[in-house]
């Protein structure tokens, strides 16, 4: 057996490898190399040094994503549903249709953009090895075929499934639900006859010119995270996707649940009409909303003198008034509150219209050259934006010249009436008559965590709804799953890190930090035949970073 032995000659100090035997039974060695001195020795090891390579890929946020799915099984859940419909589970590129629409989840989650781009994405991250794919056979093509093979009578059930699984695994105590709806604007052509789904409406981006998709969801107040959603028709209203939806929300529940009657549904105003409210059953449906303050003037000018403070569980103090009223039909429990930031949001949209009227009253000016008719009609739409058509007043009249007059002023009275008794007043409503009015107030301010799961929802650098570059109904559906089943697992991740790390930022920020733990692939290239020598392991990390990650399990297996 080789041994490095030193000697010393002509008082320097040599180094030789040596092996050791024996020869007529006593110990003897032998030198198989002479290295020579230390500065040598160095020298040598310099000029035989390997030349590296070094790869770097983004690990954390897809490595979390990815263990989070397969504690949740996914990819096998979607697989099974296919299977227990009837269908075949087919395989492209040796991915299942559970596998690859994974994949497209955790893309969707962590960088939204096109099928077609997903490859190059994808290289950039390890996700191609954990899931053992190769990033450029996972083409537009791949997605489209794997797409098309999920029904969409199936996505419901999966969902279903996913969101019993968390609650399961998590212990959740759900007790109230958020209520909304949103919309999102496509691209796909008005000639497109094939779709149903895209349709113009009223487009909450601005975008009235595009057709649109409509998106109903059901968040859990206590933790955000979305429990069932529902793609409609863009050109249906509020109300009626409301009555739609909430039949097959009551059956989700119930088997989610043991005791459905225990949560309470919180939605806004707009679709809080007498039919929706009428729909409610007692026995099951519990509630708090809002109603229309136009419709109830005399309610809120009689709250102003009986408001009152109130401290909400954030630690919050309000100004509210809690009474009995009759409101769409029914006595019901009314809650006035007073938000000062809705005030002042009012107030100052009161006096950017009467900004603006001015300026067109200007231009338009107090003779116009124009007829009695045509004056009224100009000045019903300067003067008709909300409020300012009750506080503006205007008179059109002819001299016997046949000169048009213009007289305009403001009613100060309504004026007084709306900055003191009207503004910054919301009324709330519940059946909830055991709740103290604090509790009414916070679970309708519950409503901002659905509000928040929408612009993650809209959010271009993380769980973006858009681009979708489909043209069919049923891939706008099983898109939509993607989408939601990713706000699902970025949500649970935000959650686990709140309660487990005291992580203090939002989902983007997770993400973006988790994005920061980066594995290293080093070769080492040393001209030997065979393959070369290939190591792994992570790029240096702050030691917070470390921690979060080894709490999300988002430090990759460097095996």
């Amino acid at each position: 057996m080789a041994s490095l032995q030193a000697y010393q000659s002509h008082g320097r100090r040599y180094y030789r490898i040596v092996e050791s035997f024996r020869e007529n039974g006593q110990p003897r060695i032998r030198v198989v190399a002479h290295l020579g001195r230390v500065e040598e020795i160095l020298r040598l090891h310099q000029e035989e040094r390997t030349d590296i390579t070094v790869c770097s890929v983004s690990a954390g946020a897809v490595t979390a994503l990815h263990h989070l799915a397969g504690e949740l099984d996914v990819a096998g859940r979607i697989d099974r549903a296919l299977e227990q419909a009837g269908g075949r589970v087919q395989k492209r590129d040796d991915l299942t249709v559970g596998q690859t629409l994974l994949a497209g989840i955790i893309g969707r989650a962590c960088a939204p953009r096109s099928k077609r781009a997903f490859a190059n994405w994808a290289k950039s991250t390890l996700l191609p090895e954990l899931m053992d794919f190769s990033a450029p056979e996972l083409t537009s093509q791949h997605f489209w075929e794997q797409m098309h093979a999920v029904p969409v009578a199936i996505l419901g059930t999966i969902e279903q499934d996913l969101v019993g699984e968390v609650i399961r695994i998590e212990q959740l105590q759900v007790q109230a639900l958020a209520y909304d709806t949103t919309n999102f604007y496509t691209h796909i052509a008005s000639t497109n006859l094939k779709p149903q789904l895209p349709q113009r409406g009223h487009n909450k981006q601005g975008r009235h010119d595009l057709r649109q998709l409509g998106l109903a969801l059901v968040v859990d107040q206590a933790t955000q995270l979305p429990l069932a959603h529902v793609l409609y028709e863009g050109a249906r209203s509020d109300m009626p996707t409301f009555a739609a939806f909430l039949k097959p929300l009551r059956e989700r529940l119930r088997q989610l649940m043991p005791q459905p009657q225990q949560l309470t549904l919180v939605f806004d105003g707009g679709v809080s009409s007498k039919e929706n409210l009428a729909r409610l059953d007692p026995d099951q449906d519990r509630y708090v909303t809002a109603v229309r303050p136009s419709y109830h003037r005399a309610l809120l000018a009689e709250a102003v003198d009986h408001l009152s403070e109130v401290a909400l569980p954030s630690g919050a103090v309000v100004r509210a008034w809690r009474t009995r009223r009759a409101i769409a039909g029914k006595d019901r429990d009314t809650v006035v509150v007073f938000s000062q930031q809705l005030y002042d949001g009012q107030l100052r949209g009161l006096h950017q219209y009467i900004a603006r009227c001015r300026r067109d009253l200007e231009e338009m000016s107090l003779q116009p050259r124009t007829t009695v008719e045509a004056a009224k009609r100009r000045l019903a739409k300067i003067c008709g934006r909300q409020y300012l058509r009750s506080v503006m007043r205007y008179e059109v009249t002819k001299d016997e010249q046949g000169v048009t007059h213009v007289r305009v002023w403001c009613d100060l009275d309504e004026y007084r009436r709306l900055t003191t008794r009207y503004f910054g007043l919301r009324i709330l409503i519940t059946d909830r008559s055991e709740w103290s009015t604090a509790q009414v107030i916070a679970a309708y301010r519950g409503l901002s965590n659905v509000e928040a799961a929408f612009r993650d929802l809209k959010d271009p650098g993380m769980l973006a709804t858009r681009p979708q570059f489909h043209w069919t109904d049923q891939k706008l559906y099983v898109h939509t799953f993607m989408c939601v089943t990713g706000c699902l697992l970025v949500r649970l991740l935000w959650w686990r890190a709140r309660r487990d790390a005291g992580f203090s930022g939002s989902p983007r920020t997770l993400l973006s930090e988790l994005s920061q733990i980066r594995a290293c692939r080093i070769v080492d290239h040393t001209g030997r035949a065979g393959r070369p020598r290939v190591r792994r392991q992570l790029e240096e990390m702050p030691d917070g970073l470390q921690n979060l990650g080894q709490v999300l399990r988002a430090l990759p297996p460097l095996d």
